[in-house]
Order: C-alpha cells, then structure tokens, then sequence
C-alpha cells in the first residue's frame, strides 16, 4: 500500500513474488499450473516489495533516498518527544477523483461523505470501536490530530483499465492523469488527492491470484532526494484506492475467492498513513530482503513483528521478542488492532502516540504545504457542498446541507479576474445557477453567506 500497496493473494504466489519480481513466460505457465492446483483460501500480501524494486529501478538511489526521508523524520520525532498531538487540530483538504467505467464505480456522493468521516473518527480516536483495543495497549493509543475536510469531488468517466503488470511491477497511474483516462490531480503540494477507481485483479492466464486494494507513495520530491529523480512524480502524489474499499457504507461487495472482505472505510486510513510517512507495523522487512524480526518501521512504541496479519484478527499472534519497547518491559504481542498492519478492518481501530507524532511531525515537516492552501474551505461537518455537474455547460446545481437560505457566489478565472456576482436564493438547500455567455476554461467558484464560505474549481465546456 505505498510505494506501498496492499494485495489479496495466495500464499504460494506471496512467497514467490517476495523473491523475484520479473515473471518469465515460463514462470507464468508453472504459476497457472500450481495455482490451478491450490486450494489454500486468499490471504493478505504486501506487495511493497514489488512495487519498490521497480521504483528503485526506474529511479536509481530511490531505496536509498527514501530511507534518508524517513530517517530525517525519526530525528525530528525525537526532538519533538514533547509534542502534544491532542492540543492542536490541524486541517487537511481532501480532494476526491471518482474515476469510473462502469455505472456501480461512480460511488454515490453519500458514500464519499462517510469515508472522510471514518478518518476524521480514526485520525482523532472518536472511532466507536476503541474498546476493543486490548486493556494492554490503552497506555499507547494516540491521537494524531488531523482533521480532514473535503474540499471537492471530481466525477471522470474513463473507458481505460487499470492494471498490475506483474512482468514489469509497474502500478496503475493512468487514473492520475486527463490525457490517459483519469483525473489530473488537483494542486498536489496543497492537497491530498484521493483517487477512487477500479484496480483491476491481478491474473495468471484466465487465473486470479490477487487484488490491490490501494496505493499511496511517502512524502516525496525533497531536497534530500536524487537530483531529476522525479520520484514519484508530484502529479502523482496522492493516495489510490479501489472503489470496493472506500467508505464503511459501501454496498459493493469485495471477495477474493470463497472469502468476503468487511469492509469498515480503513484501507484508505491505512493509505493515508503511508502518505504521511508510516511504515506497515511489523517494520518492512519485506521491502529490501526477506520478512523477519530485524524490520523496523520506526516507531518506539510499536511491537516489533516478523509479518503482517493474514486479514484475521489473531489476538495470540507473537512473532517476535520486545526487549527496547520503553513503555514496557515486558514482551507484547502483536498490535493487530493497528490500523498499519493487514488485520481484519473490523479489528483495526487505533494509532500509537509514537505513530501520531510521526505523522504530525511529517505534517510540519516535509507536507506543511497541506497546512497553507490558498482558498478558504469548510469545516466538513458544518456545512456540505454538492456542485454538479461538473464539468458543465451552461448551468450548475449548488446544493448544501446547511440552513442557509441564501449566499453570495462569484465566478473567477484562475487568475483572479471576475467574471460573474450574483445572489442565490436556496430552496430545501439548493439553488441553480445558470450561465450562457462565459467562456470555456477553468473557472473558481466562490460562495459564501455571513458565516461560510466555500471555494472549488468548476469547469465550463
């Protein structure tokens, strides 16, 4: 899931993917063979290894320059031990592409809403299900802090396909881009763009072995990072997730297999704890060699452990001894309710205060430029905003579940000058606006009452 992404797959496949990343045609047809033979039922695979060998072989001194980043966060973390990730909220925008082919991936903007709700009660321990965490891990429950806001919804329907190619390790980008049958990211320095889309399953012949779920990359471009690496690029920063898994109100069913999925909106919690830099709990081993007790994700408080969860929520499992963890003397056992490791989603529900720190140090650090977006935005949960469709031609529906009853909107080009002020009068909370004489182009479009207000891009056809 970053860099990292996470897949569903069989545990044969698991082992030999962790070994290798290029595939033979010879490799394939023995793959199709066996796994025609096997009768083991899906479990969870990190495909962080895959995905970052290509990376460092697209991009030479990636490996090297990603662990420099992640190094220079630790020591920052370690200077800020005092930080209080409770005293403050920082706000995040959140802009979602819905990238869809067929109508059932056009998720409903209801189901959007839920997912930012489900990481403003995860990012902050309003979740319901903090009881479960067990009794010995109340002490290091943390609170990161954040608090995201949605600032818009972009709709794209695309003929492409998004797939894996196993061969090369190559990930799906097309979403992130017009030109290839996705959505352009929106100002990726100032927001979290999160793609929502249809990651297509990975297969072997007529044979599905796996399913990505999400992708996010670590904060990137930095000073520290190889000259003209471009690794990744910025258009692509960004979190990706598959339509199934977005929003614990999701109708669509994930199976893999005889298996069904539970689906509680956590996998894009997860993703978005690699965008701000977390490493998966049980440290990574698999990314530069083989899974063992040696990974380290960086954190002091986090049990150390030799893999992830198999997509269980095996409370018995410890695979490693914890002999430094500073919190405890005693040996712990694996943090399966983290919402880093591949647990079950109904099992996940807390963050460590060593994971909050780390991802608001991040926050400061090298993705501060989230904290000084340019436009006013609103408070998610005080005032939702629908403006479609979008493009459009000569007309838009603006709809909010606010009381207002009226509100001023102005139309912008992208450098400042205005092109339309007028007054709308809602009624049941919405209004029309309609136009006929603007020009095609990017527009910003501003609306606010004595209280609000709300800025989003909207583009005339």
């Amino acid at each position: 899931m970053n860099g990292y992404f996470c897949i569903y797959s069989f545990h044969y496949l698991c082992k030999k993917i962790m070994k290798t990343t290029f595939i033979s045609l010879a490799m394939i047809g023995a793959f199709s063979l066996m796994m025609a033979q096997q009768t083991e039922i899906p479990k969870i695979f990190c495909g962080d290894a895959l995905y970052k060998e290509y990376l460092n072989k697209k991009y030479p001194g990636f490996k090297e320059s990603y662990e420099k980043t992640l190094s220079q966060i630790s020591a920052q973390v370690e200077k800020n031990k005092q930080l209080k990730t409770t005293s403050s909220v920082y706000t995040v925008n959140v802009v979602v592409h819905v990238v869809w082919k067929d109508s059932v991936e056009n998720l409903d903007d209801s189901i959007i809403y839920n997912q930012i709700q489900v990481l403003n009660e995860d990012y902050n321990r309003l979740n319901a299900d903090t009881g479960n965490l067990r009794s010995i891990f109340k002490p290091i429950a943390g609170t990161v802090g954040i608090h995201f806001n949605l600032f818009q919804i972009i709709r794209k329907h695309t003929n492409t396909l998004f797939n894996v190619s196993l061969t090369s390790g190559s990930m799906p980008n097309q979403m992130k881009y017009d030109s290839l049958g996705g959505s352009n990211a929106v100002d990726p320095v100032h927001y979290l763009n999160i793609w929502v889309c249809k990651i297509q399953p990975i297969t072997i012949g007529s044979i599905q072995i796996g399913q990505i779920l999400g992708f996010a990359f670590p904060p990137n471009n930095l000073s520290n990072w190889p000259s003209n690496s471009g690794a990744p690029d910025i258009r692509e920063d960004g979190v990706v997730i598959d339509y199934r898994c977005f929003g614990r109100n999701n109708p669509n069913i994930l199976t893999m297999g005889s298996q069904t999925i539970t689906i509680k909106g956590r996998t894009p919690t997860h993703e978005v704890g690699h965008y701000f830099g977390l490493r998966h709990i049980w440290g990574d081993g698999s990314t530069f060699g083989n899974n063992n007790c040696t990974g380290n994700d960086g954190i002091q408080d986090t049990p150390n452990a030799n893999n992830q969860s198999n997509f269980d929520c095996n409370t018995s499992k410890n695979t490693c001894v914890d002999s430094n963890l500073g919190w405890t003397t005693l040996d712990m056992p694996d943090l399966v309710e983290n919402y880093m490791d591949y647990s079950s989603e109904d099992c996940m529900n807390m963050f460590t205060q060593g994971q909050a720190n780390w991802m608001i140090t991040t926050l400061q650090g090298p993705r501060s430029e989230l904290l000084n977006a340019n436009y006013v935005h609103l408070n998610f949960n005080n005032f939702n905003v629908n403006v479609f469709p979008n493009p459009t031609k000569n007309n838009l529906i603006i709809q909010t579940s606010s009381n207002i009853q009226s509100a001023d909107v102005k139309i912008e080009d992208v450098t400042g000058k205005n092109i339309l002020n007028t007054k709308l009068m809602f009624h049941n909370g919405k209004a029309s606006l309609n136009f006929s004489d603007i020009n095609s182009g990017i527009y910003i479009l501003k609306i606010s009452d004595s209280v609000l207000s709300y800025t989003t891009k909207i583009i005339i056809q």
